[in-house]
C-alpha cells in the first residue's frame, strides 16, 4: 500500500473511475459525495415498485472488442451483485418520428435498413442519403478509448490504425453543425428528423456517432439501467479497498503554499490529503470550493462563453399495463404543444417506453419517461427556493400535459397511470450542484468538441479536475476514461 492519500470529490462515474484505478495502484482513496447514492446523474430512484431511471438509454462500449468495453469491464460495470453479467439489449431502431398526417420515419440501427427507410421517405435525396449511410458504416468501426485486454497486441494495433483511417469522417462531422448538415437534404421530414431534439449549432457528430455505434452493436442498453451500472462500479471500487462517504458535501478545498492539502466539509470537518481530485461541478469547484483563487484562462473562457448542455423537466410514469406494442423510443410530436413556465415551448418530446426492461417495473407494468429540455434551469431553481406552491403546481401541470398528450396519441394511458414523478433542473442542482442543472456540462458545438480543457490549475499542485466540465461533449464513457487518465497522472506525480 502506498502511503499517499487521495481525496476525490464526487461519486459520479468519473470520480468512481479515478478511485478504482488509484485503489488498484495501492493508494488510500476516499470519495466524498453530497448525495446518498453513487452515480451522479447516472442515477435512478424508486417509486411504489417502479424504478424511475434518469440516464442511460445506450452505452458506448457495450460489445466485447468495441471501444470502451475494456474500460467498463475493468471497472466492473457489467458485474452484478448476484454474480450475473448485465444483459445488453441492442435495439432494432434508434428512435422513431411521427408526423401530423400519421406518417412515421424510423431511424433503424442497421445502416442498410436505415438507408431503405430514408429512401422511402425522401427519394429525392437519394445521393445525400447514400453518402450519409456510407459515412455511418465507416464510423461504425470507430474505436475510442481503451480496448479490451482480451485482444492481443496485434489486434489492438490494428484497431487503432483502423480508427486513424476514419479520422477524416470524424473530423468532418465534428466541424459541421447539425443545422448545416440537415440543410443538405431537401425533404422537410428528413431535415426535421435529423435535427429534432438537437440544437442547430451543435456538432453533427452528436447524431452520427450515436447512429454509427448502433450499426456496429457497440452501444446497447444495459438491463437494470443507470443506478445498477453505478452501483456495480462502486462495488468493484470498494472491493479494491476504496472508501466512499455519502451525505458529505465539500465546502472548501484546502490549500497551503500553492498546494492542495485536503478539503473541508459543510459540517466543518477537515480531511487531509496528499492529492485532491474534483469530479464535481466545474464552476462550483473553481468559484466556491477554491474561492476563485486559482483558475486558468482557458477554463475561465469556457465557463464564460461556452454554451451548456440543457437541463430537463423529466416526467417519469409508472403505467400499470403492458406497453410492448409501443415504440421503445420516439421523438413524439405533441398533439398539444407544451409551454413550460420557464418560457420554453415544446412541439416534440423525447419519449422512452421501457417495455424492454422488466426490472424497472412490477409485473404487468411499464416504466415510461418523457424528457423536455430547457436552457432556463435557473428559473426552476429560483421558483423552488422562493415559491414552493408555484413550483409544485408547475410540476403537476407539466405531468398532466404529458399524460394528456400520451392519451391522445396512444390511448389507454390515463387510467393506467400508477406513479407520476417529475424531476426538474432544481432537482439536478439539489443533488449534484451542476451549474444551471445542466446534465452533461459544455454542449458539443464544433468549437467545444475540438477543444481540450486543462485538468490542472496554474499555481496549484497536487490537484486536478475531471469529468464533464473538462471534457466538452460529455458522456459516460468520457467520464470513465477521464478517471483512468487522471489516475495515471497522479501515479506519475506521487511516484
Amino acid at each position: 500500500m502506498n502511503t499517499a492519500r487521495v481525496v476525490i470529490i464526487g461519486a459520479g462515474i468519473a470520480g468512481l473511475s479515478a478511485g478504482s484505478y488509484l485503489a488498484r495502484s495501492g493508494y488510500e482513496t476516499e470519495i466524498l459525495e453530497k448525495h446518498s447514492i453513487p452515480g451522479g446523474l447516472c442515477t435512478a430512484w424508486k417509486r411504489s415498485g417502479y424504478t424511475i431511471d434518469y440516464c442511460v438509454h445506450w452505452l458506448m462500449g457495450s460489445r466485447p472488442g468495441a471501444g470502451f468495453y475494456g474500460l467498463w469491464d475493468e471497472l466492473g460495470a457489467f458485474d452484478n451483485e448476484d454474480g450475473s453479467r448485465t444483459a445488453i439489449i441492442d435495439h432494432e431502431f434508434f428512435t422513431q418520428f411521427n408526423f401530423e398526417d400519421g406518417e412515421t420515419l424510423t431511424l433503424y440501427s442497421d445502416a442498410d435498413r436505415l438507408e431503405e427507410e430514408l429512401l422511402r421517405v425522401a427519394p429525392e435525396d437519394e445521393q445525400q442519403i447514400r453518402r450519409f449511410t456510407r459515412m455511418l458504416r465507416k464510423l461504425s468501426g470507430f474505436v475510442h478509448g481503451e480496448t479490451g485486454e482480451e485482444l492481443g497486441a496485434g489486434a489492438r494495433l490494428g484497431m487503432r490504425l483502423s480508427t486513424l483511417a476514419r479520422m477524416p469522417q470524424i473530423i468532418s462531422q465534428a466541424r459541421t453543425t447539425i443545422g448545416e448538415y440537415a440543410a443538405r437534404f431537401t425533404n422537410p421530414r428528413l431535415r426535421e428528423a435529423l435535427s429534432a431534439g438537437i440544437p442547430d449549432d451543435w456538432s453533427s457528430i452528436s447524431l452520427s456517432l450515436g447512429l454509427a455505434m448502433q450499426h456496429s452493436k457497440s452501444a446497447g442498453y444495459p438491463v437494470g439501467g443507470s443506478l445498477r451500472l453505478a452501483r456495480n462500479i462502486e462495488r468493484r471500487y470498494r472491493e479494491l479497498g476504496g472508501k466512499v462517504r455519502y451525505n458529505a458535501p465539500v465546502s472548501e478545498i484546502l490549500t497551503e503554499g500553492g498546494r492542495a492539502t485536503g478539503v473541508r466539509l459543510d459540517s466543518g470537518e477537515e480531511i487531509p490529503a496528499d492529492y485532491v481530485i474534483s469530479a464535481a461541478d466545474g464552476y462550483a469547484t473553481l468559484n466556491s470550493m477554491l474561492g476563485g483563487r486559482f483558475t486558468s484562462p482557458k477554463l475561465q473562457k469556457a465557463h464564460d462563453t461556452y454554451p451548456l448542455f440543457p437541463s430537463s423537466v423529466f416526467v417519469g410514469l409508472g403505467i400499470g399495463r403492458d406497453l410492448s406494442h409501443l415504440p421503445h423510443a420516439c421523438m413524439l410530436r405533441l398533439t398539444d404543444p407544451i409551454e413550460l413556465p420557464d418560457g420554453s415551448t415544446h412541439e416534440r418530446a423525447s419519449l422512452t417506453v421501457y417495455n424492454f426492461d422488466p426490472t424497472l417495473a412490477p409485473e404487468g407494468g411499464t416504466f415510461v419517461s418523457v424528457l423536455l429540455n430547457t436552457w432556463n434551469g435557473d428559473y426552476w431553481h429560483h421558483v423552488a427556493q422562493n415559491d414552493r406552491p408555484a413550483y409544485e403546481g408547475a410540476k403537476d401541470a407539466v405531468a398532466k400535459a404529458v399524460i394528456d398528450n400520451l392519451e391522445t396519441t396512444f390511448g389507454g394511458i390515463r387510467e393506467a397511470v400508477e406513479v407520476v414523478d417529475v424531476s426538474t433542473p432544481h432537482t439536478v442542482i439539489r443533488y449534484t450542484a451542476n451549474r444551471s442543472g445542466s446534465y452533461e456540462g459544455f454542449a458539443p458545438t464544433p468549437q467545444t468538441v475540438s477543444t481540450s480543457l486543462p485538468k490542472t490549475l496554474p499555481g496549484l499542485s497536487r490537484f486536478a479536475m475531471i469529468g464533464q466540465w473538462t471534457a466538452p461533449g460529455g458522456g459516460l464513457p468520457t467520464a470513465a476514461k477521464d478517471g483512468k487518465d487522471i489516475a495515471r497522472r497522479v501515479t506519475r506525480e506521487l511516484g
